[in-house]
């Protein structure tokens, strides 16, 4: 007989806020700027995908992704044992917490940053210890390091500013934690890397993405670079089969078009330095430095949600984050097509000047 009563869950889960994605309208005709994404894909990507569609998406996956692990090696110089193919960035953000935190460990992040870091804490019953970044973003190193996680994240660049933070102060942070994980989803638009890191140190982990870069959001396919011992123990704990047939194949497919992905990185890197001069010289808004794709932008004396709910009567998406009293008004704006951009800067000079 089927019982009334509600299932028992965890206290710590039923207590927990979970992530909160950014808007994904459900019809079409919306700009939108809010989740970071690409505003392009590759050609020869959509094509590898479209002739990979046959009847054998019946049988399993290569549960490692053997090839695309070499295709990586290959290209961050490192052996194929130091890498591990993820169901996106995030998957290989929660696979590290799953493997290092026991219930009652600490995971240690800078704040503001990624808010999916206390949600994989809080379903692994670990304790999520924020230390604020300075009031120009500036990484708190020696908090970070003082808070002694098992595992401490470090995006870089940032989100929400894309603060991209220096290899040294990194190193040295390394040198004091049990684990540190850079997260690097933004970096192919930042103007270096950090992937040095993990061939010096054992303890150094790095997390990238092929969403943001690629153009591949809807795939969801990403990977983390570490020591093999590390990355052997991911493999342990990832899902069995964890990146499909079709993930696989885009990411090699994406490799294949890095020529493609280069320029379409260096033209994203241009959109957003013009964007971030027109939004300060012609609109007189403070623009963080960015070396993402997006940027953080102060909306001084308007209301930033005003801002963004006028944006929205456009059918524009921007996105603002409300819970941070410090940076809570202002708006991160993705950097999309020429003419999206276009669509925007129109759409915010007629708020912030015709209607002031």
């Amino acid at each position: 007989m089927k019982s009334s009563s509600t299932v028992r869950l965890r206290p710590d889960v039923a207590a927990m806020q979970g992530y909160v994605p950014g808007q994904q309208p459900s019809e079409s005709g919306w700009t939108k700027l809010n989740t970071n994404e690409s505003p392009a894909v590759a050609p020869g990507v959509l094509k590898a995908v479209r002739e990979a569609v046959s009847s054998e998406l019946r049988l399993y996956p290569d549960p490692t992704s053997r090839a695309l692990r070499e295709r990586l090696a290959d290209r961050h110089k490192v052996v194929p044992e130091s890498v591990i193919v993820t169901n996106g960035s995030d998957d290989a953000l929660n696979i590290l917490v799953r493997a290092v935190c026991s219930p009652g460990d600490r995971v240690v992040a800078p704040k503001p940053s990624y808010s999916l870091y206390p949600v994989l804490a809080g379903i692994q019953g670990a304790e999520m210890v924020s230390c604020s970044l300075g009031d120009r973003f500036e990484l708190p190193i020696r908090q970070l390091a003082s808070a002694r996680g098992a595992v401490t994240f470090v995006s870089s660049p940032n989100n929400p500013a894309g603060t991209h933070y220096a290899a040294d102060d990194l190193r040295w942070l390394a040198e004091q934690t049990n684990l540190l994980v850079i997260d690097e989803a933004y970096v192919e638009y930042a103007s270096d890397d950090r992937v040095a890191l993990v061939r010096e140190l054992p303890n150094v982990c790095i997390t990238r993405s092929f969403s943001k870069a690629f153009g591949l959001a809807g795939v969801r396919l990403g990977y983390a670079l570490g020591h093999p011992e590390l990355i052997d123990a991911l493999h342990r704990v990832k899902d069995s089969y964890n990146v499909g047939r079709l993930a696989q194949v885009a990411g090699l497919a994406a490799l294949d078009e890095i020529a493609w992905a280069e320029k379409h990185w260096e033209d994203i890197r241009a959109r957003r330095n013009k964007f971030a001069k027109e939004l300060c010289g012609n609109l007189g808004l403070h623009v963080y430095p960015s070396e993402a794709n997006f940027v953080f932008v102060e909306c001084g004396d308007r209301d930033a949600s005003d801002v963004q709910e006028k944006l929205a009567g456009r059918r524009i998406l921007v996105r603002r984050f409300a819970e941070d009293p410090l940076f809570s008004n202002a708006l991160r704006i993705s950097i999309g097509s020429e003419e999206e951009m276009a669509r925007l800067l129109e759409a915010l000079t007629y708020i912030l000047r015709m209607e002031n």
